[in-house]
């Protein structure tokens, strides 16, 4: 399992020299769009009326050896609540890779649904270019509220191992401090490998802490 080392190492360098690199690089596209997206409703997105239930898949994106291939689906399913007074829609979402050695795809990461966070998704964003790593973006928000969030997973295809939820947090706070709070969207991959993240400051957290006292304030990444 690789996530110790290089994984770790690549996404602290990602973290800390983003800013310039990134820039430097606005010729490669973010791949987290429609195609590449499981993101998925039970309403109608011009009118927020529910419709009814829906299911979306990504395209199939395959490593650049062509040994590996992954794709992910999602089905949002109209139900009521339990009084059955308001209905509700409830997300599911799937990660499938396929490998060298058997063709058939596996799912190696599965979302569902609960009480505070009922929708949820999954973004393909890249193969590494060496390694067999895929970085995927795990969402997961409330439907009908401001609640969510984005985490930045990486599947080892070949250990068959899945990156700990936080990995990137973790990093970067260990980089920046412990007491910073940040928004972090992975992009892709640099070429010498090392995961690519861009990490922005978490406004919302930083305006709610300005109106607590100094012992609780916590400093938004920027």
């Amino acid at each position: 399992m690789r996530f110790g080392l290089h994984g770790v190492l690549a996404v602290l360098a990602a973290c800390s020299w983003y800013s310039s690199a990134f820039a430097q690089d606005k010729s490669k596209p973010e791949k987290n769009n429609r195609a590449m997206s499981t993101y998925t409703t039970c309403n109608e997105e011009s009118t927020g009326k529910l419709v009814g239930s829906h299911k979306a898949r990504t395209s199939v994106l395959v490593s650049p050896d062509g040994k590996f291939r992954a794709y992910a689906e999602s089905e949002a399913a109209a139900s009521t609540t339990n009084d059955g007074t308001a209905p509700e829609c409830q997300d599911s979402s799937k990660l499938y890779v396929a490998g060298a050695a058997s063709q058939e795809f596996q799912v190696v990461l599965e979302l569902k649904p609960d009480s505070e966070t009922l929708g949820n998704s999954i973004d393909l964003i890249d193969w590494s270019p060496r390694g067999h790593r895929l970085l995927v973006a795990e969402g997961t928000w409330q439907w009908g509220s401001d609640a969510g969030a984005l985490v930045a997973r990486i599947y080892d295809a070949e250990a068959g191992a899945l990156s700990v939820d936080g990995l990137v947090e973790d990093a970067f706070r260990r980089r920046f401090g412990k007491g910073c709070v940040g928004v972090f969207h992975p992009v892709g991959f640099s070429p010498d490998g090392g995961a690519i993240i861009k990490a922005g400051p978490y406004l919302m957290w930083e305006k709610i802490s300005r109106s607590k006292s100094h012992a609780f304030q916590k400093r938004a990444c920027g």
